[in-house]
């Protein structure tokens, strides 16, 4: 008997793989490999489990071998999609991925986890027109929220109306910076999400968006809708409700529940832009706001061993989106918090970290003649990974523009925030192009 080496998960695909090659088209054309939560791997086929045939039954035998602990028994090596309920439609899945398509035989994963699925997934349909931006940043503490209050601010001042959504609902931030306690609305968005788990959402939709004073004398608005209101209660029993992936007595994702609050909002509000505050990190909320709701992705990044490696992670998971031609056109890297001295040394550094990042996992490979390719230069103004500057100001640290007295100083934020501000702006309501 061949007694094989064990096996890590970082190495049970790859060989789950191989040993799917090594049969050829004898199992099919295409082959489906299905990892379950623990990471166990097993393929799964068209027809029933006692029809299965004896090269069926070997190679089984061959995979349990091969996979060791991310293996199953042998009479359990094969799933058959005649066994399970509505197995014809999770062989087709939308969710499958393709890892392998050579000499005829296409070899799919399907990745069930508990997390992290909505990073690789379809972007939802939509119904509503007006531009969307997720803030976004892999780790906390780079000054997004100070960002997109000014921002949001700014394009009041220009008459623009402006819906922000505080989705960091593990910690609530830009709504505290925008509404007082006293002009926060009865609800927030943990309050719809549970009433729409039981069907009556109705209920709170009408009581979740106040207008923030910062906006009080300007031409234009900044409409908030909180992670919660005056009214939520404990906070705690209702935010451990808000991922359930039901609505009524009907079955519904997390993401198309968000997707169908955020355009009733859109459709009452008639805003000129929607900004998502998302949460930090790799949480499946911050995959949907990204990558899922037709949104422009701002991806705030200080220039960190840190935070270049998180970055790393995620993108390395985005080469296998099966639209990664269409959402990478709408991130845009953001360098926050620039020093105050250095600054051109530190923006160098930073833009060929960016780089080096995007042509790694997203930029196509491609030479100076192929005009289709989707790739820059370094210094390309406008590649997506060329960074768009925040600097540094110590008044902004201690941003509190409704409790500060003196209110905005507009010359500190024209120095730190002009450039950003602008070209957001132009990539957001016209003018850029990323492709």
């Amino acid at each position: 008997m061949i007694r094989h080496a064990p096996v890590l998960f970082e190495k049970a695909l790859e060989v789950a793989v191989e040993k799917a090659k090594s049969a050829g088209t004898a199992l099919g054309e295409e082959i489906v490999l299905v990892r379950d939560l623990r990471g166990r791997i097993r393929p799964l086929l068209p027809g029933r489990y006692k029809d299965r045939s004896p090269e069926q039954r070997a190679f089984g035998q061959r995979l349990t071998d091969a996979l060791g602990a991310y293996g199953y028994p042998p009479d359990r090596a094969i799933l058959y999609t005649n066994d399970l309920v509505q197995g014809d439609q999770i062989l087709v899945s939308g969710d499958r991925q393709l890892i392998s398509d050579e000499d005829g035989l296409k070899i799919w994963l399907l990745d069930r986890q508990i997390i992290g699925q909505d990073w690789l997934r379809s972007p939802l349909p939509r119904e509503t027109e007006n531009p969307r931006v997720t803030f976004f940043g892999i780790k906390g503490g780079v000054g997004r929220s100070t960002a997109l209050a000014i921002w949001a601010w700014q394009l009041a001042r220009q008459g623009k109306k402006v819906l922000i959504l505080d989705l960091d609902l593990e910690s609530p931030g830009v709504s505290s910076t925008l509404l007082p306690a006293d002009y926060l609305p009865d609800y927030g968005i943990v309050d719809w999400f549970v009433e729409d788990g039981v069907g009556q959402a109705e209920l709170v939709e009408g009581l979740m968006i106040a207008s923030s004073p910062l906006s009080r004398d300007l031409p234009g608005e900044i409409r908030v809708s909180p992670a919660f209101g005056r009214d939520t209660g404990d906070y705690l029993p209702k935010l451990a409700r808000c991922y359930a992936e039901s609505s009524g007595t009907a079955n519904g994702s997390w993401a198309e529940r968000l997707q169908r609050m955020v355009q009733q909002m859109e459709r009452k509000e008639r805003p000129d832009l929607v900004i998502l505050d998302s949460r930090a990190g790799l949480h499946d909320i911050s995959a949907v706001t990204v990558t899922r709701m037709d949104a422009d992705a701002f991806l705030f990044a200080v220039d960190s061993v840190q935070t270049w490696n998180a970055y790393a992670f995620l993108f390395r998971h985005w080469r296998h989106h099966p639209q990664i031609g269409e959402f990478r056109q709408k991130l845009q890297v953001i360098a926050g918090m620039v020093p105050e001295t250095g600054r051109d040394t530190y923006l160098k550094r930073f833009c060929e970290n960016s780089w080096d990042l995007f042509r790694e996992h997203l930029y196509d490979e491609a030479d100076a003649q192929n005009i289709d390719a989707y790739s820059f230069d370094l210094d390309s103004l406008e590649a997506p990974h060329y960074p768009l500057p925040i600097f540094w100001n110590r008044a902004l640290q201690e941003f509190d523009p409704l409790r500060d007295d003196s209110g905005i100083d507009e010359q500190i934020i024209e120095a730190a925030m002009g450039k950003f501000m602008t070209e957001a702006e132009i990539m957001v309501f016209g003018g850029k192009e990323n492709a």
